[in-house]
């Protein structure tokens, strides 16, 4: 993260990573400002970008905007002409030859399903359809669950040469893990080919930063999502949280987490929202996703093994409200309410195995 006093290229008045405000850029500095607010990829982009001048600082936004528009083309399973959404229709068996682009986005996607212990993993597409993730939720039938999960995962696809093949009918990989990742880690490349060294992205609550900062930027409450609780400062790199209070699903009358547990086949447990904080948006959306499945304490066991990962976690219990936060955010956090307490887990390790 950035260091310095708080003087942010852009100030995300953010509640949490599920709504957010109109960038502000501030009024002085070199370079002209454009900012943006449109939808790609099914959500909002808040754009901000300094360049030499305002018809430059334009150019280089539509850029961006396009990559992020290639990068949905590509990855998209909302739509049947994707590269991605035609490789889960595959038959089984046969190989399918994959784009540089895919190939590569897959690769970064298997790289944290080993590193996470397969807690991240984006081939959850069976238990998806089997939760009813996009309609709401529903209550799978056990058969459907057995069947779901004999798709593995991500072990269902066997990668090889850039080629993928099924390796069950129901073998399927969402893109929702890890898409808004590489989106915004392939605008900012796109932004730095303009020669663009100052911008501020915010793709449906993840943000990138691209030059110094430090950016100030507001995490909500995970029971109400209008309510800032944290303040933060965020130098170059990307933050990812995951949290329920926006895709929360309901099963039977009860609120659940629309984040499944590759393990059990259920929804994880609903304890808050977790922040993480990488240098680049791929894995910060990756591990973000992966390590709220893992929960707070193996959350932080892991980041503590990885260095470069920061974590926030932001727990409800009643009417109390905490703050865990990695070693790294000293300094750089502050509660905007009176109630919020924080704390940073100590470095005993976790004897606790998945």
């Amino acid at each position: 993260m950035g260091t310095g006093t708080a003087s942010p290229l852009l100030l995300l008045a953010l509640a949490g990573a599920c709504r957010g405000a109109a960038a502000s850029l501030p009024s002085s500095g070199p370079g002209e400002r454009v900012e943006r607010r449109l939808t790609v990829m099914g959500t909002w982009l808040a754009l901000g970008v300094v360049g030499p001048d305002r018809a430059a600082a334009l150019r280089a936004s539509e850029e961006a905007v396009r990559a992020l528009e290639s990068v949905e083309a590509r990855l998209s399973t909302w739509r049947e002409d994707s590269e991605l959404a035609r490789l889960n229709r595959a038959p089984v068996g046969e190989p399918v030859e994959l784009s540089p682009e895919l190939d590569q986005d897959l690769a970064r996607a298997r790289h944290f399903w080993l590193e996470t212990g397969g807690a991240f993993d984006p081939g959850l597409g069976a238990l998806v359809r089997a939760w009813g993730l996009r309609e709401g939720g529903r209550q799978p039938s056990e058969a459907e669950l057995v069947a779901a999960r004999a798709a593995e995962g991500l072990a269902g696809f066997e990668f090889a040469a850039g080629r993928a093949t099924r390796r069950h009918p129901l073998a399927s990989i969402e893109e929702g893990g890890f898409g808004k990742g590489v989106g915004l880690d392939a605008a900012v490349e796109a932004l730095r080919e303009r020669g663009v060294e100052e911008a501020v992205l915010d793709l449906g609550g993840q943000v990138a930063v691209l030059g110094d900062g430090p950016v100030t930027y507001a995490l909500s409450d995970p029971r109400e999502r209008d309510r800032r609780v944290l303040e933060l400062e965020l130098g170059p790199g990307s933050l990812s949280t995951s949290g329920n209070s926006e895709r929360g699903i309901v099963v039977d009358g009860q609120p659940r987490s629309h984040l499944l547990d590759p393990q059990s086949g259920a929804p994880a447990p609903d304890f808050g929202s977790l922040s993480v904080w990488s240098a680049d948006a791929t894995s910060a959306d990756c591990l973000s996703t992966g390590l709220y499945v893992l929960g707070p304490q193996r959350a932080f066991s892991w980041a503590r093994a990885h260095p470069g990962v920061e974590l926030i976690v932001l727990t409800s219990s009643g009417a109390g409200l905490a703050c865990l936060a990695s070693e790294g955010w000293r300094g750089r956090i502050r509660p905007l309410v009176p109630e919020l307490e924080i704390s940073y887990p100590s470095d005993e390790p976790d004897t606790n195995q998945r």
